[in-house]
């Protein structure tokens, strides 16, 4: 099995994870109580960088013989954003912590406010860093399994 069919059943279960966890309207609700918006950034950036670990697979595929240990350095090279971004994703879930944290304790803790009031700030705030987190670390693993498909592949 070439590398590019392996890069697209990864991203395929990757598709159908997302489609089944949109029909129990889990990826609304991240996307709905992120307050700091950062798990829409993860998600656009998991697509944008996949398409483009995905173009690296395929042109690993179609590497010329004759080129071969240059080939394999410049996509090599190339990767390095891929991981770069892998790796970030997992700062990005604990930024949103940090952030979701804040909202958690910004104004929700005056002692003058009702009981409700100070839950219900404490709430959002929660959702926000959870979400994210999840969101950095589900988002992360996938796109560090087709790093590696491309990895096996240039390191043949």
């Amino acid at each position: 099995m070439n590398t590019f069919t392996k890069w697209f059943l990864v991203n395929a279960v990757m598709v159908t994870a997302i489609f089944f966890a949109e029909q129990k309207q889990a990826i609304s609700t991240i996307v709905k109580n992120d307050l700091s918006h950062i798990s829409i950034i993860i998600i656009s950036l998991y697509l944008i960088v996949s398409c483009y670990v995905g173009r690296l697979c395929y042109l690993a595929d179609k590497i010329n013989k004759n080129k071969k240990e240059e080939a394999k350095k410049h996509l090599t090279d190339r990767a390095g954003l891929g991981w770069f971004a892998a790796e970030h994703f997992f700062s990005l879930g604990l930024l949103g912590t940090i952030v979701g944290l804040i909202f958690a304790t910004q104004g929700s803790l005056d002692s003058s406010l009702p009981v409700n009031q100070i839950v219900s700030g404490l709430k959002e705030g929660l959702n926000t860093a959870f979400y994210t987190t999840v969101c950095g670390i589900v988002f992360s693993l996938p796109l560090q399994v087709q790093l590696m498909i491309l990895k096996f592949k240039l390191e043949e």
